[in-house]
């Protein structure tokens, strides 16, 4: 008894000795509008002892009683030293820093590392630009958001994809879309619309060699890295999003649509010119004493959008997890055109031991999708506008006609809309795993797998009840299965010498395979609306199958050297081995040298208080681009059919030297930081391409009447300007507003077989060295006041093949016969616009929040095709036109828009290249944020926001066309931009 009680005595004389050795200290962390700050490390000075905040903020550590100074610090806000006194409750707040450079990136492969120490230009932005958006494609999101980083929206359709460019147009062959990484792993641009935009935690646009050098031959083009969202080891924590709104015309748009004249202008236009008698127009107007607005029959008005999503997170010992699904629905304003959109993903990590890591990401997703088919030249809705306004889709009831408008001729796009059906359906899936294991101290070896793979179907159905082939129904089905799979290994090792040397070294391998196949089916006949499957129709059955494969085997490295942390050397090479090219060209090498100063840290510069930071960069090297067809280097042969025996062909040339273009550019560029609250980086780039992939014209008795070449070289030069500032940073209220710039200018430097210039056929497109991309067509002078005969001018004889470099408005030298051949010269317009970018502003207070963005565009020419049929009233007789029309020659001394009446109003010529520059209120938001306080009395909600969004609620634009933003040098009945506003719900559980 008497050992048990001295024991007993013992243990608690030590217990007692190791609490006064010790203390706990409890805290929470806010950030400086309050609001809490989850995963803030909370750190000893001077040891490793340490601990992360809670989502709520909070913290508990026990610390020695030697322990004198907590380090609080959290990514973007300033680190906090806190003195640890008689109190054991500790209250801190972290301002932001408001200096972007303190982030972490991670720029091609290996781990991440801040923003401030990367000697390269890149633009990091948070996954909130993104969300809750109501569009499909989170690409939409990004327009006028990144210097240099150009998206348009080209279609009004909700599963488009919109077109991207970084730096201007570095292919005049090959694709120029940037290269896309999701979590590591490249995915294909339409993968993208199949993914949802809620889940993504950060998009990371890498615009100079020194940044995309890495990933080689498909870099070319820039690359954007997005990283979704992980979980946190906190308790589980529910968040529910859901968004409600309406979709309309844009108003350029209707105003366009508008400018088609009345019943009235129409027939008195009619009377005037002598195509109708007043007899003929009352006898018709007898019939049809209609004034009809024709798009708002082919167009829908107020069509819903919906989304919901919903994530769960959390994580506890040594696994943390995110797991999300997500509904979204649009249709679009014009008949079949809808996306409809199922999405699910599964993000798992594990630290299983100190020197053992796995993690997993799932994600699948199922869409719908609806394009609608009548555009170009289909008075179904492209053209549509060209339908006689008396004309009208209802009777004189206000009943509308079922199939057949009468006096029209052309069917209720309703109608059309069910008994023609096309569908899309896409199965999407991207799964991504890694295992990462440290077996000694500052050494990581990581391997990584991944997959982009969807499986595609469309189906496309003429019902037999179609009155236009009745009892003549069809039906075709078509099914894609495409996979692109990647499998990287690495390893990264980090040692410093003697403090002040830092050394970063990775080394990798990556092996990608792709391949895709497919086959198709369809057959006609079918008589039952209820029987449409291909086997139901008893003619012309057809079947056709195809696949093709891909590979690329790559070696890279990296060295990174930084001095006293001041002095930053990147250093990266790769080589790539493609299945794209012939025998000996399928290796090449790319490489890339950066450097950065960190010139604050200098003595001179460290007491200048107006200066906060200051880093200059500069980078030079190489990347390729491989952006091709499969087997373009290679003699392919074609299969037939020849009395019922198979028959083969050679089908294309191929070109075993076929090789990789070459990219070179040179980055320069400055990150500063002023007054603690103007952010400003400033970039100059020089970019040139080589050894482009030209389909160079042949003979044609050579069988062949073009063949795919390495040849030629363009140029791009120009400047990013990133800006942003705090204006007003305080607890309550906050402004920041930021501009996105760029100008750009292209130049044709080398062209092939010797030749100064070429003329792309059938595109209204020239490239003459020397000159940037532009547009070749007749230039128009003007009509003759004398006579109201149209001119054009007349190119330079003395030019070698009559061919004019730069165009010519000689008023003595000119002709009213019209000849495209003939009369066609360099306009002097650019094809690309040398401006783009956009501006915006962030702003709260208290609860209540504001985002806006505009976005622009500036010497953008469109060639307005649609014109040439609405403005064109001699070629399309019967037919509706602009009002622009009544502005004709009618009497000697008449200025006039148009010839006079029996001559052609409108030709193909420079009055089509119409300036197409735009701005747009890209996205506007306007929220509320429940203050905690209230919350708090529900015992269960932790957030809750409320949102009201629109998209492309204003636009500024000079075009006569329905959407300045199509991104092609000609557009012709384009189912246009629309706007939507939505009003959405976040909830946090």
């Amino acid at each position: 008894m008497r050992k048990t009680a001295l024991m007993v005595l013992c243990f608690l004389v030590a217990t007692l000795q190791l609490l006064a050795q010790t203390k706990t200290l409890s805290g929470k962390v806010t950030d400086d509008k309050g609001a809490p700050v989850a995963n803030a490390s909370v750190l000893v000075k001077g040891t490793k002892q340490g601990t992360v905040t809670k989502e709520d903020g909070t913290f508990s550590i026990t610390v020695n009683s030697t322990a004198k100074v907590l380090v609080i610090s959290a990514i973007g806000k300033a680190p906090q030293e806190i003195t640890i006194g008689s109190s054991s409750q500790i209250g801190v707040v972290l301002a932001n820093t408001n200096n972007e450079l303190d982030e972490v990136v991670v720029v091609g492969y290996g781990t991440g590392k801040k923003k401030a120490n990367v000697a390269g230009s890149l633009t990091k932005l948070d996954g909130a630009v993104v969300e809750n958006k109501p569009a499909a494609n989170m690409l939409d999101a990004l327009q006028g958001k990144v210097g240099g980083l150009q998206v348009y929206s080209s279609t009004g359709e909700p599963s488009a994809t919109p077109s991207v460019r970084l730096h201007g147009v570095g292919s005049l062959g090959a694709s120029n879309t940037p290269l896309y990484v999701l979590d590591g792993i490249p995915v294909g641009p339409g993968s993208i619309v199949s993914l949802n935009p809620n889940d993504i935690e950060s998009i990371t646009v890498l615009k100079d060699p020194s940044t995309t050098a890495i990933y080689g031959s498909r870099a070319a083009s820039g690359v954007i890295l997005y990283t979704t969202k992980k979980g946190r080891a906190s308790a589980p924590q529910l968040n529910v999003t859901t968004q409600y709104g309406v979709s309309n015309l844009v108003e350029t748009t209707e105003d366009m649509f508008n400018s088609f004249m009345n019943t009235k202008q129409l027939t008195d236009f009619w009377i005037a010119t002598g195509y109708r008698t007043q007899a003929q127009v009352n006898t018709l107007l007898a019939q049809y004493p209609y004034d009809t607005k024709w798009y708002k029959t082919y167009y829908k008005n107020n069509v819903p959008t919906f989304q919901l999503d919903a994530n769960m997170s959390g994580g506890g010992g040594k696994t943390t997890y995110y797991v999300s699904g997500s509904y979204f629905k649009q249709d679009g304003l014009a008949y079949r055109s809808m996306f409809e959109r199922y999405t699910f993903r599964s993000n798992v990590q594990s630290q299983v031991n100190s020197w053992f890591k796995f993690g997993l990401n799932l994600s699948g997703g199922l869409d719908k999708r609806q394009t609608n088919p009548d555009g170009a030249n289909s008075t179904n809705r492209g053209l549509a506008m060209l339908a006689a306004p008396f004309f009208s889709p209802v009777d004189a009831n206000g009943v509308e006609y079922p199939d057949l408008i009468p006096g029209w001729n052309r069917y209720n796009p309703k109608y059309r809309a069910d008994k023609l059906r096309s569908d899309g359906r896409n199965v999407q899936f991207n799964p991504t795993a890694y295992a990462e294991i440290t077996p000694i101290k500052n050494l990581v070896i990581r391997s990584q797998a991944g997959m982009d793979a969807y499986d595609y179907t469309t189906t496309s159905i003429q019902m037999p009840s179609f009155i236009g082939s009745l009892n003549n129904g069809s039906a075709s089905e078509s099914f894609e299965r495409g996979s692109q799979s990647t499998v990287t290994n690495t390893m990264e090792y980090k040692f410093d010498i003697a403090d002040n040397h830092d050394f970063t070294l990775l080394a990798g391998q990556e092996y990608i395979k792709g391949n895709t196949q497919g086959f198709s089916g369809s057959s006609n006949g079918h008589t039952d609306d209820r029987l449409l499957l291909i086997n139901a129709g008893p003619n012309n059955r057809n079947a056709s199958s195809f696949r093709t494969e891909y590979s690329y085997q790559s070696f890279f490295g990296r060295l990174n050297y930084s001095f006293k942390s001041k002095y930053f050397i990147d250093l990266s090479l790769r080589q790539d081995q493609s299945s794209r090219f012939g025998r000996d060209n399928r290796t090449a090498n790319f490489w890339s040298a950066g450097v950065l100063w960190k010139a604050k840290q200098e003595n001179f510069l460290a007491n200048t208080t107006w200066l906060t930071d200051l880093n200059v960069r500069a980078s030079y090297g190489t990347s390729g681009n491989s952006a091709i067809g499969n087997y373009d280097n290679l003699t392919t042969v074609g299969t037939g059919i020849y009395e019922n025996q198979s028959t083969f062909g050679i089908s294309t040339a191929g070109n075993p030297q076929l090789g990789w273009e070459s990219q070179k550019q040179t980055t320069v560029g400055v990150d500063m930081v002023l007054f603690k609250r103007l952010n400003i980086k400033a970039d100059y780039y020089l970019r040139e391409t080589g050894a482009q992939y030209f389909l160079v014209p042949f003979p044609y008795t050579s069988g062949f009447d073009e063949v795919r070449y390495n040849v030629g070289s363009i140029q791009n030069k120009g400047i990013d300007l990133e800006i942003s500032a705090d204006i007003l940073k305080s607890k309550d209220a906050f402004i920041t507003p930021f501009v996105a710039l760029n100008y750009n200018k292209n130049k044709i430097t080398e062209l092939f077989q010797g030749r100064n210039y070429w003329v792309v056929p059938n595109t209204g497109v020239s490239y003459v060295i020397g000159q940037p991309v532009t547009f070749l067509y007749p230039i128009w002078a003007g009509v003759n006041p004398t006579n109201g005969d149209p001119q054009w001018y007349l190119p330079d004889a003395t030019t070698p093949d009559g061919f004019v470099q730069n165009s010519t408005t000689d008023p003595t030298r000119v002709t009213s016969t019209f000849n495209s051949s003939t009369l066609q010269q360099t306009t002097g317009i650019q094809r690309y616009a040398p401006f783009n970018g956009g501006f915006g502003l962030d702003a709260g207070y208290k609860g209540f929040f504001l985002n806006a963005n505009f976005s622009f565009s500036e010497g953008k020419y469109l060639i307005n095709n649609d014109a040439y049929f609405f403005e064109n009233p001699n070629q399309f007789p019967g037919f509706n036109q602009s009002v622009n029309v009544l502005d004709y020659w009618q009497k000697a001394g008449d200025n006039s828009r148009f010839p006079r009446n029996g001559v052609q109003f409108t030709q193909f010529d420079s009055r089509l290249i119409q300036d197409a520059s735009f701005m747009r209120l890209k996205g506007l938001t306007v929220g509320y944020n429940i203050p905690k306080a209230i919350l708090d009395k529900s015992k269960f909600l932790r957030t809750a926001q409320f949102t009201i969004t629109g998209r492309n609620l204003w636009t500024l634009t000079n075009y006569g066309g329905p959407d300045p933003e199509v991104d092609s040098n000609l557009s012709l009945g384009a189912n246009p931009n629309t706007k939507q506003i939505v009003v959405g719900l976040s909830l946090g559980f």
